[in-house]
């Protein structure tokens, strides 16, 4: 049991691949199905879902909490999912939120963007320069999203454990190494490293759960959780809203305990006073 995070550039093969080791091992593969899911979840169209883990930010996004919400609603799912071990997750920034986690391969596959170009141009029937313009084009855009969201150069080799170049691999090769890297000992999970995961998954629900509702959304309540013991911590403005944010999180499948350390600011009052 285990789980594999893939980055992929556009023509590189990595989907295929990923569908490959999934296929092989019996595992759930998983990509366009996270933003289906996130979206299904949290009431959300899966063109705003989708645009905040490939496109580039506009300068509007920059300055909102808009699209920082959106993501926070694709990482619970994403933490969820590999919480239950035996998936292969493709892209929606996987390699990098479980870089934490001793037992998540985390896998980056790309090739020169000619290659990468002509895949395309014979697969989907464009013009090698429309086919060259598209890579670099997506290249920039998911660079920029992970910059954005995470600060982190997605092409920097150190935020993975395993980079395939596919310029001379097949699909089946790739699989093949990829699977190879699995059976290691080090990536198998321990006892530790499941809770771990178990517990980084609650607290991206819950997180999600408090920015989904109306009640709570506009209130700064932070989550943290140990061994499925959630706390929340922050100040609100109305009692409902102390309320619902326990009621959402004690509803999270996985979470044994709430330790809710809200508190009430009633306007007017200093908030250096209640803390």
């Amino acid at each position: 049991m285990s789980v594999v995070a893939m980055s992929e550039t556009i023509g590189s093969l990595g989907n295929e691949i990923g569908h490959r080791v999934a296929q092989a091992r019996g595992y759930e593969f998983a990509d366009r199905e996270i933003i289906a899911k996130a979206a299904e979840r949290f009431h959300e169209g899966i063109g705003h879902l989708t645009h905040v883990t490939e496109e580039k930010p506009t300068l509007w996004e920059r300055f909102t909490d808009t699209q920082r919400r959106y993501m926070t609603y694709v990482e619970a799912i994403v933490y969820e999912m590999a919480a239950r071990d035996d998936v292969v997750l493709a892209g929606r920034a996987s390699t990098i939120l479980l870089r934490g986690v001793t037992h998540a391969l985390r896998v980056r596959i790309s090739a020169p963007e000619g290659v990468r170009a002509e895949r395309i141009h014979q697969e989907q029937g464009l013009t090698q320069d429309a086919a060259l313009d598209w890579v670099r084009q997506s290249d920039r855009e998911r660079a920029s999203r992970v910059k954005f969201l995470y600060h982190v150069d997605w092409e920097d080799p150190l935020l993975y454990d395993l980079v395939l170049n596919s310029e001379r691999l097949t699909a089946a090769r790739g699989a093949r190494l990829v699977d190879e890297a699995i059976e290691e000992e080090r990536f198998r999970p321990t006892p530790a490293s499941r809770r771990q995961l178990q517990d980084l998954s609650l607290t991206a629900q819950a997180k999600a759960a408090l920015l989904a509702n109306a009640v709570t959304r506009p209130h700064q309540i932070s989550v943290s959780c140990k061994d499925g013991h959630v706390a929340l911590i922050g100040a609100v403005r109305v009692e409902e809203a102390r309320t619902v944010a326990e009621e959402l999180v004690r509803g999270i499948a996985g979470v044994s305990e709430v330790l809710n350390e809200v508190v009430v600011v009633r306007a007017g009052r200093s908030l250096a006073g209640q803390l």
